[in-house]
């Protein structure tokens, strides 16, 4: 009797199968690399930005509590930037140092002579690979010499 041998394929993957599934896979984790570094800039400027807010909070307060017929509290032009130095954390969770530059005007309201338009710009310049990218955030805030008696 004869024996017939059977060429059926045997199961498993081709080598060239298994390298398209290695690109893919390449590819993904490539995408996703990329999107987790998007991801860390973006919340160190979040970061950034919060603390950018803190400061120009406090400047706004010192100059409200300034009296009304302070020299300080007088209308003028944008002061020149003042620097404030804050430890921040960086991405590996070390603390860095970041400067913010912060500068205001105090303008007087043309709808009211009895209130001042108080305005806060912070600055700072994000150091990311490459060039520094500059921030800024502004506040502004009206200052009243009359303040409204409860009633």
């Amino acid at each position: 009797m004869l024996r017939r041998e059977s060429r059926r394929p045997r199961g498993g993957f081709t080598l060239l199968e298994m390298m398209f599934a290695l690109v893919i896979l390449a590819g993904g984790l490539l995408a996703m690399l990329m999107v987790q570094t998007q991801a860390l800039k973006q919340g160190r400027y979040g970061r950034h930005t919060t603390d950018a807010a803190q400061v120009a909070r406090d400047q706004m307060e010192r100059i409200m509590r300034v009296p009304w017929d302070d020299p300080a509290a007088q209308p003028v032009g944008w002061t020149a930037p003042t620097a404030v130095d804050l430890a921040v954390q960086n991405d590996s969770g070390a603390q860095t140092q970041q400067t913010f530059d912060v500068s205001w005007r105090i303008s007087a309201a043309t709808f009211n002579p009895d209130v001042r338009i108080i305005e806060i710009e912070v600055t700072w310049t994000e150091n990311d690979v490459g060039a520094g990218f500059p921030r800024s955030f502004r506040l502004a805030s009206n200052k009243n010499n009359k303040p409204k008696l409860p009633s």
